[in-house]
């Protein structure tokens, strides 16, 4: 099997057995279930103060994210889910009627995006669909980009935008494009214009995909005016994705296929042609370091199995991941030494794409195989370190870069005036460290504040609850 069309059938495989226990269906709202068990969506009505339509972060460092910059001492104004105002101390007048945050020592930057994230599975239970997002939002990602389409989760979307549901603010890819789904131009064709109808709001792209089927797809995400995004086909290859205009390419998937890099060095060469490539044509890339290392077998079973932020999700679901990893490592097949290769490449990859000022998303591919939502920001981020990334380049890829890339849906990604009310209370200055984004003072989406004791709450609860 090719290196290609076996990481595929892994992730295939991984996606579909991680289903949580079977109950209501996802669109069913939480609010409505009537259930008795640990809910972030309870604890915040519980708190009259998270309703209050006005808060005043008071005496508090920010992080704007519109350069590599902290302001010092300010007031930063939220009314509804709009921040309304920013200054220094002394400047900005506190409504009476506000609920006042002091930031003393403390430091305000934009909620984090996941550029490739998923939704619970189909068939998931209120509690479990509660529970990921909260996940999510316990480490200040606030928005999610949902990169593979299932039935209802436009209807989750619906209830994340209306309050019914406490969640990050989902963008979504409908059911994707794959050799399996699409076997010719024609059945392209009609999958964009059923999901451009239906409402997602970009598609989603897998190997197997013929490259006539591919440009059919693409000329029909041209002329509705939706963007495709995600592998590329080997029969597809990444130039011809790139000249395409594929908008994302998520895993950094194809680059090492192209430059031979599952066998040896990387030719700088060739390297510096398709970073200069991926740059001029405003392809982004969404690199998932973290997550590939353990889909391409890389990554140390143990040091995983360790990860303390596993009890956050239920004991099926894990043994499930381990016996996965397992079966993977014992395939007669697996070639551990080439695993590392790719893996050492990708991090040479990535500091290419970085310095030669292509456009980086961060992104963790959350929930998959021990990259649980929200704390998997703490596992990614070392090996963009390790890429020569610095912090604020990390940080501005969570973003500024992602408030950027969405755009044309709304206003966000940095702290300021008229920018949605997405924001992170950290403990001390993630420029210097950021290990200070673990355990966050509090975090507001869309204006809901979520403060640290009630997250710490939620997140003891359902370490207690491994159902």
């Amino acid at each position: 099997m090719r290196p290609q069309a076996l990481v595929f059938a892994l992730l295939v495989l991984t996606r579909f057995v991680v289903a949580a226990p079977s109950a209501p269906s996802p669109a069913t709202s939480p609010a409505a279930a009537g259930s008795t068990k640990p809910s972030a969506l309870r604890l915040l009505h519980r708190d009259p103060a998270a309703a209050t339509a006005r808060t005043a972060f008071v005496d508090v460092n920010v992080l704007p994210m519109d350069a590599e910059r902290v302001l010092l001492r300010q007031t930063v104004l939220v009314e509804g889910d709009r921040i309304t105002a920013i200054g220094p101390v002394g400047e900005v007048a506190v409504p009476t009627d506000a609920r006042r945050i002091d930031g003393t020592g403390r430091f305000l930057l934009p909620g984090l995006g996941e550029m490739h994230g998923h939704n619970p599975p189909v068939g998931s239970s209120v509690d479990y669909v509660e529970r990921i997002y909260f996940l999510f939002l316990s480490n200040g990602v606030t928005t999610v980009r949902g990169m593979l389409g299932w039935p209802g989760q436009l209807e989750l979307r619906e209830q994340v935008r209306d309050g019914r549901l406490l969640g990050p603010t989902l963008l979504l890819a409908g059911p994707s494009f794959s050799g399996a789904s699409v076997a010719s131009p024609q059945a392209a064709t009609l999958r964009v214009e059923e999901q451009k109808r239906e409402g997602w709001d970009l598609l989603k792209v897998h190997p197997g995909v013929k490259r006539e089927v591919y440009d059919a797809m693409a000329e029909a995400a041209d002329r509705l005016g939706i963007r495709f995004s995600g592998h590329i086909p080997l029969e597809v290859g990444l130039e011809h994705a790139i000249a395409r205009r594929q908008e994302t390419v998520d895993h950094l998937d194809g680059y090492i296929e192209l430059l031979g890099g599952d066998q040896g060095p990387l030719d700088p060469a060739r390297l510096a042609a398709i970073v200069r490539s991926t740059r001029e044509t405003n392809t982004w890339v969404v690199p998932t370091m973290a997550l590939w290392e353990t889909i391409i077998g890389a990554a140390d079973l143990a040091s995983m199995l360790a990860y303390p932020e596993l009890r956050y999700l239920p004991k099926a679901e894990l043994e499930r991941w381990r016996v996965s990893y397992e079966r993977r490592l014992a395939d007669p097949k697996f070639d551990r030494a080439r695993a590392r290769r790719i893996a050492e490449n990708r991090i040479v990859l990535l500091r290419a794409l970085s310095e030669g000022g292509a456009r980086v998303l961060f992104g963790t591919d959350a929930p998959q195989q021990f990259s649980v939502p929200g704390f998997s920001i703490h596992r990614e981020f070392p090996l963009m370190l390790a890429a020569g990334m610095s912090r604020y380049d990390i940080l501005r890829s969570a973003t500024r870069t992602v408030g950027e890339h969405l755009a044309a849906t709304d206003r966000f990604g940095v702290v300021a005036p008229g920018s949605r009310a997405d924001l992170v209370l950290a403990r001390g200055n993630p420029l210097t460290d950021l290990a200070h984004l673990r355990e966050p003072a509090g975090v507001m989406v869309r204006g809901h504040w979520l403060a640290g004791d009630t997250i710490a709450q939620v997140l003891a609860a359902y370490a207690e609850r491994r159902d």
